[in-house]
């Protein structure tokens, strides 16, 4: 097997020997000077200032936002507005396979997505991850708080000024998607940065838009709108539908493919994202976390049932 790991990671693997805008502005993804793009981009709007005293969005512009997401279907599924401003994409919630090099790499090529797309665990074989990752106890010791918060720290420099990343529900509940959001929130404590999140809350398996409620209106917090676009959505998710998960032998390939059938672990339904606008609240707020105090951030966190955590890990206290 080849593989290429953190040396944090190899304790765990003992066993393997092998100013501010008017209410209707906007800001469109045709900036290749500033976020990468490429200039054949299509002109479209994926973000916009709500005004009446709410945040304006001219700041995403400076390339200084980063977004960090657990899993490598997350950042489509929930920030996907962010695509065109951020810098870096940030894999947070377990490493890269090559199966996900090849997916990354096959992007419609004007997104520029695979040049600022890193995987902060750095990179195992197809069976390695089929082994490890696959399995919520056996990654629990692994990516946990601190480990994660230590692999995510170096990419907060001076130049970062924003991450948006999981809400602190962790959408439907996901066990890691709540980690990645409580260890993006301290870093940004830290480090005197803003988070933003989206403001959606959805029922595990949610397949209509009908499913996906707005939530942010009773949280109080600042917030933003970002549009989802169902046609570049379906684009891209159709890469990940088209890959089958495979490892070198059929016991590992079977456990792979128990994982996931395809590399696209969410619903596969016509409206099974959220479509259209959605509001995204800020979390953090120049180091200071807005969320810890608020009582009705709290009551989602605690109605949201956790979902696949490890029965014996800990992973979501703060």
């Amino acid at each position: 097997m080849r593989w290429v790991l953190l040396p944090s990671l190899l304790v765990a693997l003992p066993s393997m020997v092998q100013a501010q805008t008017t209410q209707d502005r906007v800001l469109t993804i045709a900036k290749p000077d500033d976020v990468g793009m490429s200039e054949s981009a299509p002109d479209q709007s994926t973000l916009r200032s709500m005004g009446g005293g709410q945040p304006s969005i001219a700041e995403f512009s400076d390339g200084q936002t980063l977004v960090v997401f657990a899993h490598q279907d997350d950042d489509l599924l929930w920030m996907m507005p962010f695509w065109p401003v951020t810098s870096k994409f940030l894999l947070a919630g377990y490493p890269a396979a090559p199966i996900f090099e090849d997916l990354t790499s096959s992007f419609p090529p004007q997104l520029n997505y695979h040049a600022r797309w890193t995987p902060i665990w750095g990179t195992v074989d197809n069976d390695i991850w089929a082994e490890i990752f696959t399995d919520r106890c056996k990654r629990a010791p692994i990516v946990n708080l601190a480990t994660l918060k230590s692999h995510l720290r170096p990419y907060l420099t001076s130049s970062i000024k924003r991450i948006v990343t999981h809400n602190n529900w962790g959408e439907y509940g996901h066990a890691q998607h709540r980690l990645v959001n409580m260890a993006v929130r301290q870093l940004a404590v830290e480090k005197g940065v803003d988070v933003w999140a989206l403001g959606t809350r959805m029922p595990l398996g949610a397949r209509e838009q009908s499913q996906y409620v707005n939530v942010a209106g009773k949280l109080g917090l600042p917030t933003i709108e970002g549009y989802f676009d169902p046609n570049l959505f379906r684009d891209v998710r159709a890469t990940y539908l088209a890959r089958i998960p495979a490892a070198s032998t059929p016991e590992l390939t079977a456990k792979f493919r128990s994982w996931s059938a395809t590399l696209w672990t969410w619903s596969d339904q016509p409206e099974a994202f959220p479509m259209g606008w959605r509001p995204f609240v800020k979390l953090v707020d120049k180091g200071v976390d807005l969320t810890i105090k608020n009582s009705a951030v709290k009551q989602l966190e605690s109605s949201v049932m956790i979902f696949n955590d490890c029965p014996a890990s800990s992973n979501t206290s703060e």
